[in-house]
C-alpha cells in the first residue's frame, strides 16, 4: 500500500509540474525586438502604425516611420515585440 502511495504522489507531482510549465510557456509573448526597448508605460493607442524592418510602434500619421507600413491592433503590435515610439507615443 506505501509503494502505491508513493507512487500515486509521484505520478500526481509530474502531472502538476508538467501542466505548471506548460501553462506558463503558452503565454510568453515575444522578446521585444530591439535589446534597447522598455515596454509601453501607458495604454497605446487602439491602432498603430509598425513596420517589417522596425522595432516600433507608432501613431499612423507620426513622421518617423521609415519604410512602408502597415497598421494593426495596439495589442497585435505589443505580441510581436515592437515597442513604443519615444516620439509620438511620449509616457
Amino acid at each position: 500500500m506505501t509503494k502505491r502511495v508513493l507512487s500515486l504522489t509521484v505520478i500526481v507531482a509530474v502531472l502538476l509540474i508538467g501542466g505548471w510549465l506548460a501553462a506558463a510557456s503558452s503565454g510568453r509573448l515575444q522578446p521585444l525586438r530591439s535589446r534597447h526597448s522598455e515596454p509601453a508605460a501607458l495604454a497605446p493607442p487602439p491602432l498603430v502604425a509598425v513596420t517589417a524592418e522596425g522595432k516600433l510602434y507608432h501613431q499612423p500619421g507620426c513622421a518617423f516611420i521609415h519604410g512602408p507600413i502597415r497598421t494593426e491592433s495596439s495589442a497585435q503590435a505589443i505580441a510581436e515585440g515592437y515597442a513604443p515610439c519615444t516620439r509620438c507615443l511620449k509616457r
